[in-house]
C-alpha cells in the first residue's frame, strides 16, 4: 500500500504508532484472498523525523521497537522489502540515509550479534561513507536478520530503481555481496519506474544480465508506465510484462498504482484507468 506502511507513515515517536491507513488495505487484501505486500522496513526517506536528532544506541532502540512494533501488528506477513534504495553511487546513497544514524545504529546491532555468538566484538565500518569493504555491507544484513527472526517464513526483499537502464552493476554489485555477508535475502526487487523509454531488447537483455549475475528470485516491485501517450503505454506493457511474468525467475509484479492522476508520476500518467474508463494498457492486461 505504498506509503501507508512505510516507517515515517507509521512511528510517530516511542511508543506511538499509527495504523489506520495500512490496516485498510490489509483487511482489503484478507477479505478478498489478495496477498499483502510489507513495503518498507528500512528506507532513508520518509522515515520519522524524530529519529534524525537520535544518538546510535537511541535509534537503535528506536529500529528494534519498530520492528517488534510491525511484527506485534502484522505477524503473518509473507513478502516484505527490508530495505530500500541503498546503492552508494557518487558520494551519496540512492535514499537520504546520511539524515540519521539508521546505518551505524543497524552496524552497531550487527557488531552485537556477532560478538555474543563468538565473544569477540568486530568492527564492520558501517558508516554512511559507503561501502569500503565487504564488511561494510553488514548494516544491511543485519536489517535482514532482524527480519527474518520475526517472519521465519516470508519472502524477504531487496528494493531500488533504477537496476534497468542506469545503474545495473551497482545494484548487481550491493546484493550479491549483501547475500555473500549473509543475509537471508529471498529475492530481489526491481523497481521498474526506469522502463518507460527503455526499448524492449535493452529490457530483455538487462533483466538477463541481472538474473544470470544474481541466481535468485526477482520482483518487480513498483512497475509503472508514466506517460499520457495511451500507444506508448500499451507498448510497453505488452512487450514488457508478459518477458516479465512468463520468466520462471519472475515471482510476482506489483503496479505502482493504478488510476489516474493519483500516482506519484507528472499528473499521475502512470495510472491505466482514467476518468473512470480503461486506458488500452488496461484493456490489454485484463485480456493477458
Amino acid at each position: 500500500c505504498e506509503n501507508a506502511t512505510k516507517w515515517g507513515s507509521v512511528h510517530q515517536g516511542f511508543g506511538r504508532f499509527n495504523w489506520d491507513n495500512a490496516d485498510r488495505t490489509y483487511k482489503y487484501c484478507k477479505e478478498n484472498g489478495i496477498i499483502f505486500k510489507y513495503h518498507a522496513l528500512i528506507w532513508g526517506s520518509q522515515h520519522p523525523t524524530f529519529i534524525e536528532s537520535l544518538s546510535v544506541d537511541e535509534t537503535k532502540r528506536a529500529i528494534i521497537e519498530w520492528y517488534d512494533e510491525v511484527q506485534k501488528h502484522y505477524p503473518d506477513l509473507t513478502i516484505i522489502d527490508v530495505v530500500n534504495e541503498a546503492i552508494y553511487s557518487s558520494g551519496d546513497y540512492h535514499s537520504p540515509y546520511k539524515q540519521t544514524k539508521i546505518i551505524e545504529a543497524l552496524g552497531s546491532l550487527a557488531e552485537d550479534r556477532a560478538e555474543k555468538e563468538t565473544g569477540t566484538r568486530p568492527s564492520y565500518n558501517c558508516n554512511t561513507n559507503g561501502y569500503p569493504n565487504t564488511n561494510s555491507y553488514q548494516w544491511l544484513a543485519e536489517a535482514f536478520r532482524l527480519a527474518r527472526e520475526r517472519w521465519p517464513n516470508a519472502t524477504l526483499i531487496y528494493n531500488d530503481y533504477n537496476t534497468f537502464q542506469w545503474q545495473r552493476q551497482e545494484f548487481i554489485n550491493l546484493v550479491r555481496t549483501l547475500r555473500d555477508a549473509g543475509a537471508p535475502i529471498d529475492a530481489y526487487g526491481c523497481q521498474s519506474h526506469d522502463l518507460t523509454d527503455m526499448n524492449v531488447s535493452s529490457f530483455k537483455s538487462a533483466m538477463v544480465e541481472i538474473q544470470n549475475a544474481l541466481k535468485m528470485p526477482m520482483y518487480s516491485t513498483e512497475y509503472d508506465i508514466g506517460t499520457s501517450d495511451d500507444a506508448l503505454q500499451l507498448q510497453r506493457y505488452k512487450e514488457q510484462i508478459p518477458y516479465m511474468w512468463e520468466a520462471d525467475y519472475c515471482a510476482g509484479i506489483t503496479l505502482w498504482g493504478y488510476i489516474y492522476g493519483s500516482t506519484w508520476t507528472t499528473d499521475g500518467n502512470s495510472g491505466i484507468i482514467k476518468n473512470g474508463k480503461d486506458r488500452p494498457a488496461m484493456t490489454w492486461l485484463r485480456e493477458y
